[in-house]
């Protein structure tokens, strides 16, 4: 096989990865430090990994026993798709039409590492899923299990990975592109009056600790992607109403913490039997795993001097551009819904 397609990829022999006689037990911080440094330090809620003995492997990271329960009823599934020039692999975890959920990675075909553990990924006999729950400084092996492509699935999938590679990705069939348009800038100031008097739904996060482990712009990077997970799964929910529904997310600094608001918070959408709200809710579900969370709370992004940053609307996302006008905009409607409070923005 081609090299410069395939390159080799080389493992370090010294990780250990979960298996049998762990499962149910607290992994050991130092034999397993690579995963304790990912979803504890880096706070990832799911990532691909290279064994000691040169596997990929994929990982769930749950806040609780319970939560991997709650999220985990079906049979679990891998679905490639190409997005954006990579390759996206979501692993299904709830097929419920009304509340599926995914977990999406990507592969940046064109980084030699990532392709070839793409490849890796699909030509192994069988790809090792381990479920980990994160909590009191303790990640606990909860479960693992095997999961395996048919010969069709991986020619299919390699075909994608080729025309990736060779920068064709729409000679591929419809149904295996995610085709979405460009992200669209926009200023805030074309937002409707309403928008910016809108309550809603503040995640708070401990921001400096944040900053302190990935630096100022890993942690916005990191901040953004976890929204824009969220938002990948409500473009793609089941439900027409998620889909074509409107929200807007904001941010806000105060002190060691920052605050990402929705408004409105969505919560009409997400009242369902089987689930709490906090969990059906996509942005729920991403935020809350990142270890700097600390609660949820009811808000005005006005009151905490918030800015907007996207605005979603029937399936479309835009950026909202940001300027002098603009923070004078929300100084003015600050002052006239809340007079004789000071003014954030100012």
């Amino acid at each position: 096989m081609n090299d410069d397609f395939f390159p080799p990829l080389t493992p370090d022999d010294t990780l250990c990865s979960p298996e049998e006689s762990t499962q149910g037990e607290v992994l050991d911080p130092v034999v397993y430090h690579d995963l304790y440094k990912l979803a504890e330090e880096e706070g990832l809620p799911y990532f691909v990994r290279l064994s000691g003995t040169g596997e990929v492997e994929l990982y769930l990271v749950f806040e609780s026993v319970d939560a991997f329960s709650e999220q985990t009823r079906d049979a679990v599934s891998l679905e490639f798709k190409t997005y954006q020039n990579k390759l996206l692999a979501v692993i299904w975890t709830l097929s419920d039409p009304l509340n599926p959920l995914g977990f999406p990675l990507t592969f940046d075909i064109a980084l030699a590492d990532e392709r070839s553990m793409a490849l890796r990924l699909i030509e192994q006999p069988y790809i090792s899923l381990h479920y980990l729950a994160y909590a009191d400084r303790e990640l606990t092996h909860i479960y693992s299990e095997s999961l395996t492509f048919s010969p069709a699935e991986v020619a299919r999938t390699r075909e994608m990975i080729q025309a990736l590679y060779e920068g064709t990705p729409d000679t591929l069939p419809e149904e295996v592109q995610v085709r979405e348009e460009e992200t669209e800038s926009i200023s805030a100031m074309s937002l409707p009056a309403s928008v910016f008097t809108e309550s809603g739904m503040a995640f708070v996060l401990r921001y400096k600790h944040m900053r302190d482990v990935h630096g100022e712009e890993g942690a916005q990077h990191l901040l953004m992607s976890t929204v824009q997970q969220a938002v990948w799964v409500i473009r793609r929910h089941a439900r027409s109403e998620v889909r074509d529904t409107s929200f807007t997310v904001w941010a806000a600094e105060a002190g060691d913490y920052a605050m990402i608001v929705l408004t409105p918070s969505l919560s009409h959408l997400f009242e369902v039997v089987h689930m709490s709200e906090d969990e059906a809710n996509p942005f729920s579900r991403f935020l809350m795993t990142l270890p700097e969370y600390v609660q949820t709370q009811d808000a005005s992004p006005l009151q905490l001097g918030a800015y907007p940053l996207l605005r979603y609307e029937s399936g479309r996302l835009y950026h909202l551009e940001l300027d002098e006008e603009v923070q004078k905009y929300l100084a003015q409607v600050f002052a006239k819904a809340f007079p004789g409070m000071p003014v954030p923005y100012l």
